[in-house]
């Protein structure tokens, strides 16, 4: 099966969307006119039909069976974050048995799972010089996430079920202002001044068709900030697993085909490094194995 990918990207007319192959992108609608309208959030809604199609697109674009558009290069594209906007934004926290450690935390599942919904449309952004750092924090923070995309509605699924509903996956950086995130009231906590400003989750740069990556519970994770490791660590420090994770968000609300699920981050976080927080200027660069790399820069308000 040749490797390929699903991006969106900026063009004069407007997002569209692409398959990566090698080291370069065609435009759905240049390869196969059917798909002309064709976005990533349809096709993943489309998947089952969709998937051999781009899987024979790849094969095709490979061996030079078919008269090739132009190539967009990787280094000449603009990637915007895959899917403008899913339904759903979901992310799970808690999740890793590092990121409990630093917390000092028992480094034990929970019973009952964490997990906060961001409003996509205005959290959601994609590689780039694309994070605005909030004014109203002095502890702006990262996390590295692995990001999952739905391909099935959820609803009290089974953890099969849930399984058989993963297209693919991307980096999600669930970026955080650690000192709004606890607050002086009866509530404790609020996510939303925390966890849901503006262009807080990047995600990218690519989807990677869940079939390509043959074990995502064992998937090496690294993030760098202005080219210093602050993570390296591994998917399977997971305590809740993918299936589990959507399966038990269905029990509360219904997931839909194109919504996306991070899935929690390991340890590494700012604190642990002295509190050198993010400031404008300031570059992650975000690793999965198998899955790619996401560059992000932050800016002023």
């Amino acid at each position: 099966m040749t490797r390929f990918t699903l991006a969106t990207l900026a063009t004069p007319d407007g997002p569209k969307a692409a398959i990566g192959v090698k080291e370069d992108y065609y435009l759905l609608g240049a390869v196969q006119p059917l798909l002309q309208d064709a976005t990533c959030k349809s096709i993943l809604q489309s998947w089952e039909t969709s998937l051999p199609l781009l899987e024979e697109m790849a094969d095709k674009l490979v061996t030079g069976n078919k008269t090739r558009p132009a190539d967009i290069t990787a280094k000449s594209a603009t990637l915007l974050t895959p899917v403008l906007y899913p339904d759903g934004l979901f992310a799970v926290g808690a999740n890793y048995s590092g990121h409990l450690k630093e917390m000092g935390l028992d480094p034990k599942k929970w019973a009952s799972m964490p997990f906060f919904i961001r409003p996509p449309k205005t959290t959601l952004v994609g590689p780039g010089d694309t994070v605005i750092v909030p004014k109203t924090t002095k502890q702006f923070d990262w996390e590295c996430e692995l990001a999952v995309f739905v391909v099935k509605t959820l609803h009290n699924a089974s953890r099969e079920e849930a399984a058989s509903a993963v297209g693919g996956y991307a980096i999600g950086l669930d970026l955080s202002c650690r000192d709004l995130i606890q607050v002086n009231n009866d509530l404790k906590v609020d996510l939303v001044r925390g966890k849901a400003q503006d262009t807080m989750a990047p995600c990218g740069p690519h989807i990677m068709p869940a079939k390509i990556v043959p074990d995502v519970n064992n998937l090496r994770i690294q993030l760098f900030v202005n080219d210093q490791k602050m993570m390296d660590a591994s998917t399977s420090e997971m305590l809740y697993k993918l299936d589990e994770q959507l399966s038990v968000i269905s029990e509360y609300m219904t997931i839909h085909a194109g919504d996306i699920l991070f899935t929690g981050s390991p340890a590494g976080s700012a604190a642990e490094h002295g509190g050198c927080w993010l400031k404008p200027g300031d570059r992650i660069r975000a690793e999965i194995e198998q899955v790619g790399v996401l560059d992000v820069a932050m800016r002023e308000q």
